[in-house]
């Protein structure tokens, strides 16, 4: 290594480049006055000056490409994130449609029935898990008027009778629930009376004490028969489904499909204001003989 600092090749060679890099920068100025000297100087260290740049662009492409990337990544992200925005958005939206469509149904329901019953309308905010105890809770008690047993419905039909009330919600017993019994008749033929009670699994109902005689076809609509004190008559409750022969021969019993789809159900409406027709009303009174 000392030897080479002794090499006048060595040192030839730095002054070279030493005298290379001054006159590319002096002659690389911007002037509009260059000599003759410089100009010829500037011709032939050209070649030179563009392979320098060539070799920075060269290397300085990757580290552009890496950049660009990394920007790219991060409108990427950013679009990402507006999308997962703007779909979050549209579910609430949506979400607002088919509540709005749910309680317009409730509404028009309600408005024409105002001459039959005062109706409450209700949200449900819970259902017991239970599948033995088929109960819903609504968000409304006794602040606002509601009462035990008083019947729960939907525009569609029969959901059950008020179990328990509080200040502020209340438990409806569902018709599923076996422990809740229906007079019901069938409304093709009104002669054709029965009862509906829940069954044991899932959400189907089972009409029985069907006279034997009776005409009880399949899709047959079964409604309230009013033979009750906490339902009115005249409410759907569900379809014929399946028609059963007893063991005895004498009575006939039918599986219902009923008309409220109970694991959808959100908004109800309590009627209010249903008072039964005892037998003594529900007769006429004779009149009177006049005094001769």
């Amino acid at each position: 290594m000392p030897g080479l600092f002794k090499n006048k090749v060595f040192w030839l060679c730095i002054l070279v480049l030493i005298i290379t890099f001054t006159l590319i920068r002096a002659t690389s100025s911007e002037r509009e006055d260059i000599t003759l000297v410089e100009r010829m100087l500037r011709e032939v260290y050209a070649p030179l000056q563009s392979s320098v740049t060539e070799m920075r662009d060269y290397f300085s492409g990757p580290r552009s490409i890496f950049s660009q990337k990394a920007d790219l990544n991060e409108k990427i992200s950013e679009q990402e994130e507006e999308i997962a925005k703007l779909n979050l958005e549209n579910q609430v939206l949506r979400e607002y449609e088919a509540e709005v469509k749910r309680l317009r149904v409730l509404f028009n329901f309600s408005s024409n029935n105002l001459d039959k019953y005062s109706l409450s309308a209700a949200r449900v905010i819970a259902r017991s898990p239970d599948n033995w105890l088929e109960t819903i809770i609504i968000d409304k008690g006794s602040v606002d008027g509601i009462k035990k047993d008083m019947p729960v419905i939907t525009p569609k039909g029969l959901v059950g009778r008020i179990g328990s009330v509080s200040e502020h919600a209340s438990q409806v017993n569902l018709i599923t629930d076996r422990e809740i019994a229906v007079g019901a008749t069938l409304q093709r033929s009104r002669n054709t009376s029965g009862i509906v009670e829940g069954m044991v699994e899932g959400s189907l109902l089972k009409m029985i004490n069907i006279p034997y005689y009776a005409s009880v076809k399949p899709n047959d609509m079964v409604i309230t028969s009013g033979l009750s004190e906490v339902f009115p008559p005249g409410i759907d409750i569900g379809a014929i489904y399946e028609v059963t022969e007893e063991p005895n021969g004498l009575l006939l019993s039918a599986t219902v499909i009923p008309t409220v789809d109970f694991n959808k159900l959100e908004e109800v409406l309590v009627i209010t204001d249903y008072t039964p027709v005892t037998e003594a009303e529900s007769v006429p009174e004779e009149p009177m003989a006049e005094e001769e």
